[in-house]
């Protein structure tokens, strides 16, 4: 019972310090981002290395979206840690981690493109 236990201390160990490291994470991120974004902005680029750009922004946004989704999943738990309580209430965490996720992957909704001038871009 003792080493089940401290697995679970371990497992929520490593969790908070999961939770401290996304905000610098995220920074790392940003900043690679931004140096793409300045390279685009500065620079004469060919057809072949615009593609490479894309490519790797494009990673670069799915890796800041799953830290910010992580960053949003966490503070749930750190919202409702009391929950971690009892067994009835540990589903209840769960459950609303399950809504929070299903909100995070909603399909993104433009901010200022309307979809046709965006897909008008890709032409």
């Amino acid at each position: 019972m003792v080493d089940e236990m401290k697995e679970i201390v371990e497992k929520l160990d490593n969790l908070d310090n999961y939770s401290i490291a996304l905000p610098q994470k995220l920074s790392v991120v940003d900043s690679k981002e931004q140096d793409i974004l300045h390279l685009i902005e500065s620079s004469k680029i060919s057809t072949f290395n615009a593609h490479k750009i894309l490519k790797e922004l494009k990673e670069i946004r799915q890796e800041r979206r799953k830290i910010k989704n992580d960053m949003e999943l966490l503070k749930v738990v750190e919202d409702n840690r009391d929950l971690l309580s009892t067994k009835q209430k540990r589903n209840t965490l769960i459950q609303r981690m399950i809504e929070r996720n299903k909100f995070l992957n909603v399909e993104y909704k433009n901010r200022q493109y309307k979809q046709d001038e965006l897909e008008e871009k890709l032409k």
